[in-house]
């Protein structure tokens, strides 16, 4: 036998607990910039971009999308990663994407799936570092720079 429920308007039974389904967004943060950076740093260091999210429970799962509009290392290898708090959500070294000795500007994109078992406030940031040279980021002429993350319920 099937069923079939529908309804027009879901209501919260309790004031400030919101309604939770698995799977769906609880809420989305998002933030840009559109300055040009560069770093000569072997270390992750800021872009300067994060955003705060506060997730409703600890089961939630935290989606983090990450747009860099232009990226340029010449001879070399510049890799991006993104921080929870002070935590690499990628690999130590390598971060979450590189991109290696290509001399032009090449727009990087990423993202991750994070599980951070908390209900307090989180930033998570972008960083980048680069094997040896200069990197650089270029927004103006190339596009943003992009984060947003979403909590979503489990």
């Amino acid at each position: 036998m099937t069923s079939t429920l529908y309804v027009d308007n879901l209501v919260e039974k309790t004031s400030g607990n919101g309604v939770h389904i698995p799977g769906h967004v609880i809420q989305v943060v998002s933030n840009f910039t559109k300055v040009s950076l560069s770093t000569t740093s072997a270390s992750f260091v800021s872009s300067g971009l994060s955003v705060n999210i506060t997730p409703k429970s600890t089961n939630s799962k935290i989606l983090i999308v990450y747009s860099i509009g232009s990226l340029y290392a010449s001879a070399t290898t510049v890799y991006s990663t993104i921080f929870r708090d002070s935590t690499n959500i990628g690999d130590d070294a390598y971060g979450l994407m590189s991109l290696h000795y290509t001399n032009q500007y090449s727009p990087v994109t990423g993202q991750v799936f994070d599980s951070p078992s908390s209900t307090s406030n989180l930033n998570y940031s972008i960083r980048y570092r680069i094997t040896n040279g200069t990197a650089y980021v270029s927004f103006p002429t190339y596009g943003h720079l992009t984060i947003t993350a979403m909590e979503i319920a489990q």
